[in-house]
């Protein structure tokens, strides 16, 4: 009798166990379900501070086509007071398009790698930066200074690679493979001219001007321009010197410029920022009062206040000028304020950064307008390869912004627009744009000749 007691408790559990053990094997048969829970988002990596970046992810769930962009920049070298900038601006647009904030290229499974190089504005560190660019197998390259980009064009033509520089040089738009977003050092320099025509003429004066620039490409390039602008509009050319970019005083040449030109005379600098401001400050200690300043794209912006200092910005705030084709900072915050989706977008990046100046809007615009040219081509059904990039940059519709000119290319002229914006700095070191003045667009070569371009 006691045997029977123990023994049926040892069948029940042996039961028990085999009816376990086989619904755990149908269990392990059944197809699986996922959670009914949604997930949590990944947040998006920062921007790498590396040279060969992806700057976002793709999801997982994602398949991603890796484009890979050559990124040349300034960030040592003699205009890296404008590079260091620039280069933000173009890191932070290619974040927002792989964030797929800015263009379609998320939604088209394409993310853009930033292969990135410092170059120092050195031209053979250009040329050996390209070569690396190409045995990465960049489909285009974001580009910078005047003297590179004309040593690198002939190589760049013959591989056939799209190369969006920060140069601005009418010389480069007879080449099939180079672009640039802003009017031309040479038409927005012709514009300066007919400004300061009208300037002086409303002020009741003969209209002058002295050209100070650097002797380097990028500042000899306009110089021709300038001359042919001059005798159109009846200005007169009353001196000419050189003021390296990397010039710490300009006293003697300014000193020369008041000797010949007297007071009240327009000085038009091409070359950056730095020595833009020194300029400047050689006119205020040698008390030319009467003087205006006229300077090009990169010479002055939103730092040339910090460095004149608050007298010496007080003292030329209404007589400095800039010629450029694109918004600057505090306009682009205003927009963003109002609502602006595409200047809120960038303040949004703007302020991850902290205080950049306006080159930033410049080299976020370069890779915008290149995006959308590879995202042109893919939305024809096109491979984005390097020739239907260049293909869709020269056939996709005018690309309009709210922070910049219009840009749009043709075949055989890759002008992408002649509309220049004049700014003038306040005298507390903000600016505004007081005007814009629209060159005349006609055939190419017409036009190079017209500004002194060497064909």
């Amino acid at each position: 009798m006691q045997m029977g007691k123990i023994v049926i408790p040892i069948i029940i559990v042996i039961i028990v166990a085999a009816l376990v053990a086989y619904l755990s094997q149908q269990g392990a048969q059944a197809p699986k379900t996922g959670p009914t829970a949604t997930s949590s988002p990944t947040a998006s990596p920062p921007a790498s501070a590396t040279t060969t970046t992806q700057q976002t992810s793709p999801s997982p769930s994602q398949t991603q086509r890796v484009l890979k962009i050559g990124c040349l920049f300034d960030l040592t070298g003699g205009t890296a007071d404008v590079g260091v900038p620039w280069s933000y601006g173009a890191k932070s647009a290619i974040d927002a398009i792989n964030n797929g904030e800015l263009t379609e290229l998320k939604k088209l499974g394409i993310t853009l790698q930033c292969v990135e190089r410092d170059y120092g504005y050195k031209i053979p560190e250009a040329q050996a930066a390209y070569e690396y660019f190409k045995q990465q197998g960049v489909v285009a390259i974001i580009g910078w200074g005047t003297g590179d980009t004309l040593a690198l064009a002939p190589q760049i033509n013959k591989d056939g690679i799209p190369y969006f520089s920060g140069s601005y040089t009418l010389s480069l738009v007879k080449n099939p493979y180079n672009f640039y977003t802003m009017a031309s050092y040479h038409e927005a320099a012709a514009a300066g001219v007919v400004f300061v025509k009208q300037y002086f003429e409303k002020a009741g004066a003969s209209p002058k001007m002295a050209l100070l620039y650097p002797n380097v490409p990028y500042g000899l390039e306009p110089l021709p321009a300038i001359r042919e602008e001059a005798k159109r509009q009846g200005v007169a050319i009353c001196a000419e010197e050189v003021v390296e970019l990397t010039a710490v005083s300009a006293d003697e040449q300014v000193a020369r410029v008041r000797d010949k030109c007297g007071d009240a005379v327009a000085i038009w600098y091409g070359g950056t920022v730095s020595a833009g401001s020194v300029i400047i400050k050689s006119a205020y200690k040698l008390g030319l009062s009467k003087a205006i300043f006229i300077y090009n794209i990169w010479g002055a912006n939103e730092a040339t206040s910090k460095l004149l200092g608050p007298d010496i910005t007080k003292w030329v705030g209404g007589r400095l000028f800039r010629v450029t084709s694109a918004l600057m900072i505090d306009d682009v915050k205003k927009l963003a304020q109002s609502g602006d989706r595409e200047a809120s977008l960038m303040v949004g990046y703007i302020n991850k950064i902290g205080t950049v100046t306006e080159p930033f809007i410049r080299g976020w615009h370069a890779a915008y307008i290149l995006a959308k040219g590879i995202e042109y081509a893919v939305k024809n059904g096109k491979e984005p390869t390097s020739e239907n990039i260049k293909w869709a940059l020269e056939n996709m519709p005018e690309v309009k912004t709210s922070y910049a000119a219009p840009v749009k290319y043709m075949a055989g002229d890759h002008r992408p627009t002649t509309t220049v914006y004049i700014y003038q700095m306040n005298s507390d070191g903000t600016w505004q744009k007081v005007t814009e003045i629209t060159l005349p667009r006609g055939n190419l070569a017409d036009d190079l000749a017209r500004y002194g371009v060497k064909q």
